[in-house]
């Protein structure tokens, strides 16, 4: 399952899988409990690991740039986390709801 989002006038879908997830996991030190809590480093993360399924070349530096220009052009930090929370509800992480329990928060 995957959840769409739009990123500075791109459509992409963010999508969830455990071997993502472990990676992200991997490079942090963080677990996805911790990742959800805490800071800008983490929502990067999530959205970079989010959507490297369409983008498998995509590097943390450049999603960070990617969020960077959408906070520059407008958008918010809540809309990713909001897309980041539904996109792990959708892939079965968590039952409905539970993911925004505790959203990402720089």
């Amino acid at each position: 399952m995957s959840c769409p989002i739009e990123l500075n006038g791109r459509n992409f879908s963010l999508h969830y899988t455990i071997n993502a997830l472990c990676e992200l996991e991997e490079m942090t030190g963080r677990g996805l409990d911790q990742l959800l809590k805490t800071s800008f480093s983490s929502i990067r993360g999530l959205l970079w690991c989010g959507i490297r399924h369409q983008m498998p070349e995509l590097t943390i530096v450049e999603a960070g740039n990617m969020l960077e220009k959408h906070l520059e052009k407008g958008g918010t930090l809540e809309q990713i986390a909001n897309a980041v929370c539904a996109a792990l509800e959708d892939a079965g992480f968590f039952h409905p709801g539970e993911a925004g329990k505790h959203p990402p928060s720089p």
